[in-house]
């Protein structure tokens, strides 16, 4: 069957955080707007996490209040050695003084359904369940011919002047295209599931992100963060080497289920993971998802473009992804516009810029992410996130890794990109630490916060062992995470 008779401007595969921010921002501009979703929202998805600089983009969505009363707030991030015997923490009051110091850990199977429902109300067409199974980018006349099954079975032809590939870990047009290239030095594998009945201490009952380094060996880590009142997601990234000898050695003792005895068995291995989930349970499915580090080189076209982690992943450990995602569609979207009602030279001026700043964002991250695998570079977990310096030209030190882990991508890469130079070369590294001095008004474990702010309207049901929920705005932390 052949719908082509209607021309969408705009096209778009996937209906994730990237592809319904695009259909959001293109409807309000007027634009056809049709998204096809290969699954039935809500479904389970990994990157959990966000980060304070999505604050804007979910005021302009017009979803921030909705957030409020769903997910669970995010004061800061705390990174711990594998021991578990030295942590550091670094809260985002630190540097944002207004809301967004409190960020969102999200479910996401919610977080993507609010997400896909704005952008119906904002006027795009979603189609769930509709597999996308090729695409025509080579028509004389620029249009582009899209086919879909939908779950009935049922083969249909559209057509669009535009084609964004919004499809995430799916890269749609990049594996079609053969462009998709792997980032073969950050070749690792995830792992996630939820738990409850885990224990809400150690800066998790003030919604702490926790970022466990692993060892050498495992060169991975463990990221474990409060996503309800009594539901933590704990998520492993681990090297594939390991993972392949650890899958020979448990599937030689007759283990059929060997990824998740694997997940358990690192579990008990990490000190904090193990003190945390010593009496929980798992609640859901282990989602496992490999060659997840890869690149394109040529990310837009005449009548495409690759947004998100269509285009480019680099790993989970910053947290950067739905941010990445949402503000580049967002810009994409303000660069579009000008090239459909100012003209193609100031459309493509104002896409080249759009792109060199994207690209900017994700070069940065990716410098990060090198150096926190590094095992010769700075430990996040090891540095003093009280400490302030001054350093040649740069601002404090401690603002700008606080800033990094905010999200600060897209505006200052270049003086960011600078800074972990500077902190990747060993040399420079002892002279900065030398230069150092403690701020212990910045020395602030649990970030200020207290359960009732972070968990506000969803604290129905109270993790066991919490104070009734009228004391919890009152009430003050130890030092030690426990309840006083």
């Amino acid at each position: 069957m052949s719908v082509k008779d209607k021309v969408y401007d705009f096209i778009i595969i996937g209906c994730g955080p990237t592809g319904s921010t695009a259909a959001t921002y293109l409807a309000r501009l007027g634009y056809s707007v049709l998204v096809f979703e290969r699954t039935k929202f809500p479904r389970q998805h990994e990157g959990e996490s966000l980060l304070p600089f999505c604050y804007p983009l979910f005021k302009e969505l017009g979803v921030y209040d909705e957030m409020k009363t769903k997910f669970v707030k995010k004061p800061g991030v705390r990174f711990l050695n594998y021991a578990d015997t030295q942590s550091a923490t670094y809260c985002f009051q630190n540097i944002l003084t207004d809301e967004s110091k409190l960020s969102f850990h999200v479910l996401r199977a919610e977080f993507d359904l609010m997400l896909m429902n704005n952008a119906i109300k904002n006027g795009a067409e979603v189609l769930q369940e509709t597999k996308v199974n090729s695409v025509n980018l080579e028509r004389e006349d620029k249009l582009v011919d899209v086919v879909t099954t939908d779950a009935e079975g049922n083969t249909k032809e559209w057509c669009a002047k535009f084609l964004i590939d919004a499809s995430g870990q799916d890269t749609f047009l990049a594996k079609r295209t053969g462009a998709k290239t792997a980032y073969k030095e950050l070749d690792r594998t995830a792992f996630l599931t939820h738990w409850v009945d885990g224990r809400y201490i150690d800066g998790i009952e003030v919604g702490l992100l926790q970022l466990v380094y692993l060892n050498d060996k495992k060169s991975g880590w463990f990221g474990i963060q409060p996503i309800g009142k009594n539901r933590l997601s704990v998520g492993l990234v681990i090297n594939r080497q390991y993972l392949k000898e650890q899958k020979k050695i448990l599937t030689d003792k007759g283990i059929k289920d060997w990824q998740m005895a694997f997940y358990l068995q690192e579990v008990d291995q990490c000190a904090f993971a193990k003190k945390i989930l010593a009496n929980a349970r798992i609640i859901q499915p282990l989602l496992i998802v490999s060659d997840y580090s890869y690149y394109t080189e040529k990310p837009w076209g005449d009548n495409f473009a690759l947004l998100g982690d269509a285009g480019k992943f680099l790993d989970p450990i910053f947290a950067s992804g739905v941010y990445l995602g949402m503000n580049s569609a967002k810009m994409f979207a303000a660069a579009i516009h000008v090239k459909l009602t100012q003209g193609e030279v100031a459309g493509a001026e104002r896409l080249e810029n759009a792109y060199k700043h994207i690209n900017g964002a994700y070069d940065l991250v990716e410098k990060f992410v090198h150096i926190f695998y590094d095992p010769n570079s700075f430990n996040l977990a090891e540095i003093p996130a009280d400490s302030e310096s001054k350093y040649k030209n740069y601002e404090t030190a401690f603002s700008l890794v606080h800033y990094l882990l905010a999200g600060d991508f897209f505006n200052n890469y270049d003086k960011y990109a600078g800074f972990l130079d500077m902190l990747r070369n060993p040399e420079q590294f002892q002279r900065w630490r030398s230069l150092v001095k403690s701020r212990p008004d910045l020395n602030v474990a649990l970030c200020g916060s207290n359960p009732g702010e972070i968990y506000g309207d969803i604290l129905d049901e109270l993790v066991p062992g919490f104070p009734a929920k009228e004391e919890l705005n009152n009430l003050i932390i130890k030092g030690n995470g426990q309840p006083a």
